[in-house]
Parts: C-alpha cells; sequence; structure tokens
C-alpha cells in the first residue's frame, strides 16, 4: 500500500526520505537538493548508512530547512558578465 502522505507532499518528522522526496517536498529538481547540501552558508543536513552511498534526509530536517527558507540559486547565463 502506498503512503499516502508521500502522494500529498507530506513530510513526517520521524521518518526518513530519499533525495527524490525531499526534492519533491521542495518544489525543485533532483540536482537542486545536491546544491543544497554544499551551500556554503546554508547547508542541507543528511544522513548516510555505511556501506550505501543513498543520501537519505530526516522528516524533521526537510520541515526545518524550507520553514527557514530555501536558498535563491541564481541562474548562470550566456550573457552574464563575470
Amino acid at each position: 500500500m502506498m503512503d499516502l502522505h508521500k502522494l500529498f507532499g507530506e513530510i513526517i518528522p520521524e521518518q526518513i526520505y530519499s533525495v527524490s522526496e525531499a526534492a519533491r517536498y521542495f518544489g525543485v529538481h533532483r540536482c537542486t537538493i545536491y546544491a543544497y547540501i554544499s551551500h556554503p552558508e546554508k547547508p542541507l543536513s543528511f544522513t548516510r548508512f555505511p556501506n550505501q552511498a543513498k543520501l537519505l534526509f530526516q522528516g524533521r530536517d526537510l520541515i526545518a530547512y524550507k520553514a527557514n527558507g530555501l536558498p535563491k540559486r541564481g541562474r548562470k547565463r550566456k550573457n552574464d558578465i563575470p
């Protein structure tokens, strides 16, 4: 049976979520989640279990990160002057 909270974008603080689920909750692409993880001023915390490459997120961390405001990321354009 499918978890309805995951289907409707609800996050439960005690549960663990994947990169795709975190991206769906924030309304961003999966690649943006990796940018949030390495953000210099406001990194998104994650968990990695031993012997697994998969990144996981605590529901409470996702809720707090979204409540504090997601980092803005400007698009790089061809005509931008460095």
